[in-house]
């Protein structure tokens, strides 16, 4: 197991059926099996009791282009969907989490000091490596060299089936081969 039973944020909320309802009420496109088990992946990370704050290439923005700020014209701003680009990049993908007990609804962020992880994950081949870093502080998470790494590969063989584009934009829940068996792997090595 890649972090102690004893660990605040290990906890056996994940099961397949919550998996499953995590990923039809999140109602993301994925537009290949691949985006279909990565966000598999990323869901058994939320039914686990993370908040996503932010995916795609807005979990590290000084590794990509900067975004243009928004103009301050006075109006509320809606905060946006964190789900948004989570699949922009090609073959990969970027995950930020808070641990829910460290999510402050009202101010809708983390806490100053919370329990964080990073997931992290690129198709070599057929396989799908993925890796999570957790540490007691969201931030240091990326700088961190003590903060534990776990991996873990995942093919395509196993865990993905054939969907044909518009299945799989409608539900993509059908391009999973064995829930049960992946959500227990996550769970077992990367959360």
């Amino acid at each position: 197991k890649a972090f102690a039973p004893e660990d605040p944020v290990s906890r056996t909320m994940a099961t397949p059926a919550a998996v499953l309802a995590v990923m039809r009420a999140a109602r993301v496109v994925c537009r290949t099996p691949r985006d279909a088990v990565m966000f598999a992946v990323h869901c058994t990370f939320l039914a686990e009791g993370y908040v996503l704050l932010a995916a795609g290439d807005n979990v590290d923005p000084m590794m990509f282009q900067e975004k243009e700020e928004e103009p301050d014209d006075g109006l509320p701003k809606r905060k946006p969907d964190p789900h948004v680009g989570w699949n922009d990049m090609d073959d990969e993908y970027a995950f930020k989490y808070c641990a829910l007990a460290d999510y402050d609804n009202t101010a809708q962020a983390p806490a100053p000091a919370h329990v964080g992880a990073i997931l992290k994950a690129i198709f070599i081949g057929n396989t799908l490596m993925c890796h999570s870093v957790r540490s007691e502080d969201g931030a240091r998470a990326h700088h961190d060299p003590a903060a534990p790494l776990a991996s873990l590969e995942l093919p395509m063989g196993t865990h993905a089936k054939v969907v044909d584009e518009v299945a799989i934009a409608a539900d993509p829940t059908l391009a999973l081969a064995d829930v049960a068996a992946l959500v227990d792997i996550v769970r077992t090595t990367l959360v």
